[in-house]
């Protein structure tokens, strides 16, 4: 049974998820994080040990490893052999070959240490090199969430890609959305009721059906006016490539 945690990382993903395990009394005994500064900070909110060094690395139940992807490996090779996870969506299990038991505790989100966010509704993957392994990761999981399933590497990295393109591809066109109001003195907070009831339809509608717009009529007078008013070249192409790309889909 995991009941006490040690965290690598002090990023977002590393303070969402251990102040997750600290609302539901779960031990995280220390903070290991080449950041002093948010290290710190974390265990203290933690009530926990901060460590800067990995290589005094307390000995825990757990080792949950919250680094970017091109830090994963060079961290692993500094632990000893004591169960470990990482929190990537993109990163192979395989990635611990080395080690006698391991896995990934991957949750479904876009984290920002300075949004508080209720962690109950993100989904969880997990994945482990054994059964008896899965099962614990599994239990740890619903402790702190009400969606826990679980998926080898290869369809995560499916999942990553598409959460990339759902959350961060969507992201970017709010700020393209806001950059060209800004340059024409209009307040962005006009659009955020078209972004949240954007967002909320298609939670029990398929996308395919929630389609509306100029290319899926198509429109081209509208487009090119559009594409007129544009004064960012970059802004101009990823409009035309999505409206083309709208009209393929709907054309067929």
């Amino acid at each position: 049974m995991i009941k006490k945690i040690t965290i690598i990382g002090s990023g977002n993903v590393a303070t969402q998820l251990s102040l997750a395990f600290k609302r539901s009394n779960i031990k995280i005994v220390q903070i290991i994080s080449r950041n002093k500064k948010d290290g710190n900070k974390l265990a203290k909110n933690l009530n926990t040990l901060y460590e800067e060094n990995i290589k005094k690395l307390i000995t825990t139940d757990l080792v949950i490893v919250c680094v970017n992807d091109d830090e994963i490996k060079k961290v692993i090779k500094l632990m000893p052999d004591i169960k470990v996870v990482h929190t990537s969506g993109s990163t192979h299990i395989n990635v611990f070959k080395n080690k006698t038991e391991y896995g990934v505790f991957y949750p479904i989100q876009s984290l920002n240490k300075e949004i508080e966010i209720d962690f109950h509704n993100i989904p969880i993957c997990i994945e482990a090199n054994n059964k008896k392994f899965e099962k614990q990761l599994i239990k740890l999981a619903n402790l702190i969430v009400n969606n826990v399933i679980s998926l080898k590497s290869k369809k995560r990295k499916h999942l990553h890609l598409s959460a990339v393109i759902a959350s961060n591809f969507s992201n970017f066109s709010y700020l393209m959305a806001k950059k060209h109001l800004d340059n024409n003195n209009i307040d962005f907070k006009l659009l955020k009721p078209l972004i949240i009831h954007t967002a909320n339809k298609i939670i029990n509608n398929e996308p395919l059906l929630m389609q509306t717009g100029p290319a899926k009529r198509g429109d081209k007078k509208i487009i090119n006016e559009h594409l007129l008013m544009l004064k960012d070249e970059n802004f101009k192409k990823i409009y035309k490539l999505l409206s083309n790309s709208i009209s393929k889909e709907y054309d067929k």
